[in-house]
């Protein structure tokens, strides 16, 4: 159990910031520039909670989500890639995604499938699943 909580801190946190950098905000900068459904594009710098650019606030909740996708993963037989999309819809409903009013309703769980497949996507090499 120890090792598993181990593996889930030292994988799951990088993991899980790396999936805002690299899937969820993306994700929204394609929907901007290619699909014109956003009205700005991802990566902002605006200041968010404690001041903190909103880009590195969410990969910080990132990091705290991996953590407990990877738990999740190391912890159950559920299948890998499906319960971190779902997770990630659950998640972006219950974390301020800070994303502009009026755009589609279903910009939102795609983002949050985006950060989840990407998380468990990233952890997939380093061996997560295990003997539970």
């Amino acid at each position: 159990m120890i090792e598993s909580l181990r593996r889930a801190l030292l994988y799951g946190a990088p993991c899980g910031a790396l999936g805002v950098l690299l899937f969820r905000d993306p994700t929204l900068f394609l929907l901007h520039h290619v699909a014109r459904v956003m009205p700005r594009a991802a990566f902002s710098i605006a200041p968010g909670p404690y001041g903190l650019p909103v880009v590195v606030w969410l990969a910080l909740l990132g990091a705290a989500g991996g953590v407990g996708l990877a738990l999740l993963l190391r912890l159950t037989r559920l299948p890998d890639l499906a319960i971190g999309a779902a997770a990630g819809v659950a998640a972006a409903y219950f974390v301020p995604q800070h994303l502009p009013r009026g755009i589609p309703p279903w910009v939102l769980p795609l983002a949050g499938a985006a950060w989840g497949w990407g998380t468990v996507f990233l952890m997939r090499p380093l061996a997560l699943r295990g003997r539970g």
